[in-house]
């Protein structure tokens, strides 16, 4: 009888503990909610100053990046883990940023003669929906069988939301001056101006009432691969392209040059004609004529208004998951 019972007992219990590893098996991403990353990467300014040879390139447009302006970006972050699909991220991203025209292969950016680099500090949210599951890793398999890596391969998408803060510098003389309180296309003034186009055509254009933000938001949209290097390691490649709320993030906007003296207005600053209007003349051959004769001011496009600023930055970034939280406890089989 009591052989009987102890027999009974241990089924049950053997039962219960296979149950119980099964159940944890298909939820045990649970235990793996939280994790803390950094990162180190590039960036690639897509405004208005320089780019590439042809035409200037919006959204994704990769073939319009100057790799002579590619500057450094670094990242630190906590993620959660909400679904065994989607992550929520928070991060701090710091990124030094840069556009030359003298960098462009295009003849008539180099004409434009302007420049910039700016520090950019982002701080925002994320959300990552991985198409391709991250799996959990066994801390028992630390070395597995030629081919199992591909299990260690996971793939996502994703959006989200930063608030952004930008000071454009520009560069005179071998000295780097902040742009944004020289007011170089008339922000300010709220002059309506009248300027003849390069079609002999007569264009009203209204100035801003003041000076920009340098705070503004971006939307990041990027995609990811992460591969797992054990059960609490992992490392990520990422690219995405963030879209800004501003134009200003290289202090230039506007179609044409603002004659601060044909308006009659005196500039807040004295620099703030140099920086304005920095133009080279091209000849009928598209060659820069001697830089002494500087181009004919109010003809030109300075910028593009129609479209804002944008930068691109590729991230590898190193993942550690953080043991159980307080939201969750660590399952006892695993």
């Amino acid at each position: 009888m009591k052989k009987g019972i102890v027999i009974i007992f241990l089924l049950i219990v053997s039962i219960t503990s296979g149950y119980s590893q099964q159940k944890t098996s298909s939820s045990g991403w649970k235990s793996e909610r939280q994790s803390v990353f950094g990162g180190v990467g590039y960036n690639f300014f897509m405004g208005d100053l320089g780019g590439g040879k042809g035409e200037a390139a919006h959204f994704f447009g990769i073939r319009d990046v100057d790799l002579a302006c590619t500057r450094p970006s670094f990242q630190l972050g906590y993620a959660y883990r909400c679904l065994e699909q989607l992550t929520a991220r928070a991060h701090f991203t710091y990124s030094m940023i840069h556009g030359d025209d003298a960098e462009s292969a295009n003849i008539y950016r180099q004409a434009r003669n302007l420049n910039f680099k700016s520090n950019l500090f982002e701080f925002g949210f994320t959300a990552d929906y991985y198409f391709v599951k991250e799996k959990r890793i066994s801390r028992f398999n630390t070395f597995e069988s030629v081919g199992q890596w591909r299990k260690k391969i996971s793939a996502y998408f994703f959006l989200g939301f930063d608030a952004i803060m930008f000071n454009p510098k520009g560069k005179l003389d071998g000295k780097w001056y902040k742009l944004q309180p020289l007011c170089t296309e008339g922000q300010g003034t709220g002059v309506v101006m009248k300027v003849v186009d390069e079609y002999s055509n007569t264009i009203t254009i209204p100035t801003e009432k003041s000076t920009y933000k340098t705070f503004a938001f971006s939307i990041p949209i990027g995609l990811g691969v992460k591969y797992s290097l054990n059960n609490k390691m992992a490392i990520s490649l990422e690219i995405s392209n963030h879209y800004t709320t501003s134009d200003y993030i290289d202090d230039v906007s506007s179609d044409y040059y603002f004659n601060y003296e044909q308006e009659g207005i005196t500039p807040p600053n004295e620099l703030t004609t140099k920086f304005a209007d920095r133009h080279f003349d091209v000849d009928e051959n598209n060659n820069l004529i001697d830089p002494s004769a500087p181009y004919k001011s109010g003809h030109m496009r300075r910028g593009n208004s129609g479209y804002n600023d944008a930068y691109l930055i590729t991230m590898i970034c190193f993942h550690y998951k953080l043991p159980g939280s307080i939201f969750n406890a660590k399952p006892k089989y695993y």
